[in-house]
């Protein structure tokens, strides 16, 4: 029987070391897809993209002059602003020209005879002709097209003026990585390969979880030392997956941005304000790039706390196991009996820290300030922060890892004792 219990535990361990391989690539294939999922719809491409902003103005300008008609019931108000423009353009080249020809000599011979040969009040008398010329011209296409060329070209100008040009780079790469030529069918494309990705990883992490309940029930149940050796090697496999795989999504979102611009309504969708997906060795490493002498120590008390200090302990307590003699010395005993518990700091930190992150509070509470500007504005988030996989299988270590020593000290006997019990009897004490 028992032979068969220490079978059972190294195959579930040979199972769970296999599905955590399988769930580390299934992973890595969804977040290379959420990665480029965030770019498309990164904010920079979308609400702060001047060219977005041509296209939007452009229809806006577009809808605007091919809706327009001169109608029976608004002909003689868009007359008489005809008129007022005439009237306004004939008084100002009047005034401007009597301006620059009366400060010289010539210059007032010139407005003599232009006096004498030209009249203005003729030509104002004549305003109401020129106005229903213009009035009739309006309703013609070969007008309307040109007015919304020539609006849409004078914006494009103002635009390229204004700003800087807009870099595509990170989006082209998105598009030659997944084969596509524009955002909506690349949008379409990551969203069905990322619903295929995550169905085939949440069958390999349902098998795994089955493989893991199953080692920490056989656990509390079996006392010996092939099996421990197996729960020990589990536990390292618990341990390497949780380190590298991701602990925490943190995603701020703008969900649905609208508002009113020149009487049409224009919208944004799914805007990703920020976005980040780090294990916890990712995290070590960006701490450490950073350079900065207080993240350095973070970095170090993270390292500590969630690899070095569970690694040394699996360690000496495999080596326990094997050589049924548990090593001499309070570092040693605190690394096997007292560090368990300490590998739990690091979980209730990301806890913690995902509770105060509250990106949708925060951003609510900013853009809740715009909002109050203009009562057509509609400006909805969401907050996807979620605990990833990471994080659930760094807690099973930490689990496992106090039911380790539970068992080495039922296993071996108590610290300090010297030569375990069953390396005491076989010396014949």
């Amino acid at each position: 029987m028992k032979a068969m219990m220490v079978l059972v535990s190294w195959l579930l361990f040979v199972a769970l070391s296999v599905l955590a391989v399988e769930v580390y690539r299934g992973e890595a294939k969804v977040r290379a897809i959420d990665a480029d999922r965030v770019v498309l719809n990164h904010i920079s491409y979308g609400l702060f993209n001047i060219d977005e902003w041509k296209g939007i103005v452009a229809d806006v300008v577009t809808k605007k002059i091919e809706g327009f008609e001169v109608t029976p019931s608004n002909r003689a108000e868009v007359h008489r602003k005809a008129e007022e423009v005439l009237h306004a353009v004939i008084n100002e080249i009047e005034y401007l020209m009597r301006e620059r020809n009366r400060n010289t000599l010539s210059g007032v011979f010139k407005q003599f005879f232009t006096d004498l040969l030209f009249s203005f009040d003729d030509l104002r008398a004549d305003v109401p002709r020129f106005a229903t010329i213009i009035v009739n011209r309006l309703d013609e296409p070969e007008t309307k097209a040109a007015l919304k060329e020539w609006i849409i070209a004078k914006i494009n100008t103002f635009a390229d003026e204004t700003v800087g040009e807009m870099d595509y780079t990170a989006m082209n790469e998105v598009f030659d990585r997944n084969g596509c030529s524009d955002r909506e069918s690349c949008a379409a494309a990551l969203a069905a390969y990322r619903h295929d990705a995550r169905a085939s990883n949440r069958t390999t992490t349902t098998l795994l979880s089955v493989c893991i309940l199953a080692l920490l029930v056989l656990m509390v149940v079996t006392n010996d030392r092939g099996s421990f050796m197996a729960f020990c090697s589990a536990a390292l496999t618990l341990l390497a997956a949780g380190v590298a795989l991701p602990m925490i999504d943190i995603e701020a979102t703008i969900t649905h941005f609208s508002f009113t611009l020149l009487g049409e309504p224009v919208g944004f969708d799914d805007q990703v304000i920020f976005y980040q997906s780090k294990s916890i060795i990712e995290v070590v490493g960006l701490l450490l790039q950073n350079g900065d002498a207080a993240l350095v120590v973070v970095s170090v008390l993270i390292l500590s706390f969630s690899v070095l200090l569970p690694l040394v302990k699996l360690l000496l307590s495999f080596y326990a196991a094997a050589t049924q003699r548990l090593p001499r010395g309070r570092v040693a005993t605190f690394f096997m009996f007292r560090s368990a518990k300490w590998s739990m700091a690091d979980v209730m930190v990301v806890a913690l820290f995902m509770a105060y992150i509250g990106f949708s509070g925060v951003i609510n509470n900013q853009l809740t300030q715009i909002e109050r500007g203009d009562a057509s504005l509609e400006v909805f988030t969401t907050n996807n922060s979620t605990l990833r996989l990471g994080f659930y299988l760094f807690t099973a270590y930490a689990i496992s890892g106090l039911l380790l020593s539970e068992r080495l000290l039922r296993l071996l006997g108590k610290p300090g004792d010297g030569l375990t019990k069953k390396a005491a009897a076989a010396e014949g004490r």
